[in-house]
């Protein structure tokens, strides 16, 4: 038995599922109770534009502790150059 090498990991393919399975849970909700298109149009932009923030924000946020980390090892080895140097004299 050969095993097929799928081209998403399966993280990847977990989400995907999981995105389905919401998406048809609210497809069945909004026919079930007969929510207007519009209503239900606007809850999805919504919604997405809620998550884009959120990933915008973790970004940013995850990109200035990684620029702080940068400079305090930057001054680390700064202040260990000249610690060297001064102990050569």
């Amino acid at each position: 038995m050969t095993k097929n090498k799928s081209k998403l990991s399966k993280k990847t393919r977990n989400t995907i599922s999981g995105l389905m399975v919401g998406l048809a849970s609210i497809f069945a909700v909004s026919t079930y109770m007969e929510i207007p298109q519009e209503e239900l149009r606007s809850f999805l932009v919504s919604t997405l534009l809620f998550f884009l923030v959120i990933l915008v924000l973790a970004i940013l946020s995850i990109s200035a502790l990684k620029f702080l980390m940068k400079i305090k090892q930057l001054i680390k080895s700064k202040s260990e150059n000249s610690n060297q140097t001064k102990d050569r004299e």
